[in-house]
């Protein structure tokens, strides 16, 4: 049973864990919340587009109005040689293309640091979950928000080419994130429970080598000699192991 002292240090630590948990995931994401074009920037985007679309209107009457000239023909010839150009470029991004990404550079860029941090997550909250004295709740809540963070990225960097919506992404990871923390929470349980039964096998043999195999089957003249020989023997193997 915890001291207060200790209960007091381990409120404090959770949070300082949770602190960490929100502003992890607060800074992965506070760019969701945030308008990606103001209404300034709309509005001199659409003014600029109907510039445009007017004067293309007046470049297509002096095209029209010139396709007599000879400057026309030469000009037909450059357009055609610019849209063939153009359609080998984009056949070219077509081939480069990967998962909805400019080139695999790209996926690389945006997947490497997201499964990187998966992997230090799950690393943690097995370190977590295989410590003796009960694990701080906070620790596994900063890890799992973690695993969630990751995963939303990975999910999109091989998503991005549908394009799904952000609910979707987030439900995703959030269901991902809930399987693996728990799967990750059972195989570690695992091990732990098995290496607790060795443990008490091994503590069985060594009461039964040291206590009542001595008691049964040494004799009383032998006891001594059976006695150092399993010390010595207890220590060598303490030592090498």
């Amino acid at each position: 049973m915890m001291t207060q002292p200790q209960t007091t240090e381990r409120n404090k630590y959770n949070i300082i864990y949770y602190i960490l948990a929100m502003v992890c995931t607060v800074a992965f994401f506070m760019h969701e919340f945030v308008q990606d074009q103001s209404e300034e920037y709309r509005f001199s985007y659409n003014t600029h587009l109907q510039a445009k679309k007017q004067r293309t209107i007046k470049l297509n009457e002096l095209k029209e109005s010139a396709k007599n000239a000879t400057e026309y023909a030469a000009y037909l010839v450059e357009k055609n040689k610019t849209s063939n150009a153009f359609s080998e470029l984009k056949a070219v991004m077509k081939k480069e293309s990967f998962l909805g990404f400019k080139n695999i550079q790209h996926f690389l860029g945006e997947f490497g640091w997201a499964f990187g941090l998966l992997i230090y997550s799950l690393f943690n909250l097995s370190l977590a979950f295989a410590r003796k004295n009960k694990s701080l709740k906070g620790e596994i809540i900063l890890h799992s928000s973690l695993i969630f963070i990751a995963l939303y990225f990975i999910n999109w960097d091989f998503q991005k080419a549908n394009d799904y919506s952000k609910t979707t992404y987030v439900l995703y990871a959030i269901v991902i994130a809930i399987i693996i923390v728990y799967g990750t929470y059972l195989l570690v349980n695992h091990k732990n429970n098995y290496i607790n039964t060795l443990k008490g096998s091994v503590r069985s043999l060594i009461d039964f080598i040291s206590i009542k195999a001595k008691n049964k089957y040494v004799s009383e003249e032998d006891k001594l000699e059976y006695t150092k020989d399993y010390l010595a023997e207890l220590k060598n193997t303490r030592k090498n192991g």
